[in-house]
Order: structure tokens, then sequence, then C-alpha cells
């Protein structure tokens, strides 16, 4: 632990597409620094590891893909040095259910040797081409102003748990539906490298302008010597390509009539649960794309 007449550091690091979970983790900096931490940001990105020479506390955060972790966060967490100095947080950005999203990184962390100082869990627009199509965004305008106050207010109590180990953090979250769960099984890594990174392909309306490729956050893209778009095996599934796309040219397996059924179930359960707002069918225009 850091000792009195030193400045304790945090380094908080995000993966953070349209720039949300960035803004909850200013808000988490802002109550750190109130109460006398540097804090530093890092931006997740394929292959990247931070220096955790000095770091007291290290902070994650995330968006929700299909109830886990984005696989670009999860390889992050895996290749982090044994953790045996610093505390540690999560914090996840959820459009519908969390899953076991915040689960899975703090149970990594500490198998590191870090002491789990906290999670904090806020939602944000689910910009996904799935739901977007059906005609729905799911938490709109999210994070909201309370979520982000609630978000400073959590940065001041890491600062005080830091501290006071013995102070208590929140529970783990309970477990997924079980529909979900399935989902999330059906989207797991071996698949989306097997199967659905390979139904990506843009039909003839395709310009090759090369917008998707600029838009992929782990470079899955590229241009075929024809000006067509290839999609390769690190697909996160996030559909950004097809949503960033001007002449809706990108198709995937969201559009498999068998896909239809779990997307119309998630789309009823989350509106009776979640906020939620119409807009275009195909997300076009969309603030933050």
């Amino acid at each position: 632990m850091t000792t009195s007449t030193l400045v304790p550091h945090a380094l908080i690091a995000t993966f953070s597409q349209t720039g949300t979970t960035t803004r909850v983790a200013g808000r988490i900096a802002a109550g750190l620094r109130a109460a006398g931490w540097q804090v530093n940001g890092f931006d997740i990105s394929p292959g990247t590891v931070p220096d955790l020479r000095g770091i007291d506390l290290l902070g994650i955060g995330t968006p929700t893909y299909f109830y886990r972790p984005p696989f670009v966060v999860q390889d992050f967490v895996r290749a982090l040095p044994p953790l045996d100095g610093p505390a540690s947080f999560v914090f996840c950005l959820h459009g519908t259910h969390q899953g076991n999203c915040g689960n899975q990184i703090r149970a990594r962390l500490r198998a590191k040797g870090a002491r789990d100082a906290g999670y904090f869990l806020s939602s944000g627009a689910d910009f996904w081409q799935g739901y977007l199509k059906q005609g729905v965004l799911f938490s709109p305008d999210a994070p909201t102003e309370q979520e982000l106050a609630e978000a400073e207010a959590f940065g001041s109590t890491l600062a005080r748990r830091y501290t006071d180990p013995a102070l208590e953090v929140e529970p783990y979250d309970p477990p997924t539906p079980l529909v979900y769960a399935l989902e999330r099984v059906l989207t797991s890594r071996p698949l989306a490298r097997l199967l659905f990174s390979r139904s990506f392909y843009a039909d003839d309306r395709c310009k090759g302008c090369g917008i998707c490729v600029q838009e992929c956050p782990v470079g899955n893209i590229t241009l075929h010597p024809e000006s067509r778009p290839r999609w390769h095996t690190r697909c996160l599934l996030c559909t950004t390509c097809a949503m960033a796309c001007p002449e809706e040219a990108v198709h995937s397996a969201v559009d498999w009539p068998i896909v239809a059924p779990v997307l119309r179930y998630n789309v009823w359960r989350g509106k009776k649960t979640y906020p939620y707002a119409r807009t275009d069918p195909w997300g076009r225009r969309i603030p933050g794309q």
C-alpha cells in the first residue's frame, strides 16, 4: 500500500467504441482525484499491455457484448502480469442484461493476485445492429447524469476502500438468465471464429470505400485487391462495420432467418425490463457512431 507521504496512483483501462465507457471512466477518475489520487487512462486495443509499475489501483472498464466482456477485453485481462501489488476495480456498461461480464473480469483479476476494491454497473446505449434493425435502441441517452454522478461517488468510495481494505465491496452479479446464458455460449469465441466471422460479406452495393475497415475496433477487416472487404477471424460480433456502411451493403448472421426468433425474444424481454426508444430500423445516423 502507498504510504501517506506519497500520492497514490490509479490507472483506468477502458475499451470504448462510442465514448460512453470513457465518460464513465472520467467521472470515476474525478472522484479519485478529488480524494488526492493521480489518475491516468489507458485505451484497450489488441496486443496492448500497460506498464503497471507504481500503480496502486487498476481499473478496467468495458461495454457488455453478448452478456460477457468483448474478446479484446478478455485478452487484455489475460495478458496482464501477476497483480500482487495493486488493488483493482471493474465497471461495466450494458444495454439490456449485464450477464456475467463484470464477474468474469473480477474473478480473473483476483486470480492474478489483485485485491477487489469494487464494482460499478451503468447503463449504456445498446448500439447493435440486431436490435436497431428491429427498430429498437435500448437505454438511449445512457449513461444518465445520475449514473455519471454515481460513478464519481464510486471513485470517492474506491479511495476510502484502498485506505481501509476492511470496507465491504459490491457483490458479484447474480446468475445470467438461462436464455441469455445460452446465447453467450452460442456466440463464444470458437463459434465466432469458425462460423459467425465467416458470415460477414458485402453485396454488390459495396463501393469499396473502406469505412468498414476504418471502423472495425480490432482491425479484422481488410480490402480485397478488387476493393471488396474481407473479414477475418478476430471479429467481436459488434456489427459496427454493418452500421457504418453508407450503402447498407454489409450482411452477417444477424440477417439469418434462424436468428430472428432470438432477436424477437430479446427485444420482447428487454422492453419489459429496460428503457428503450424507437429509432431508424437500420440505425443510420446514430449520434456517437
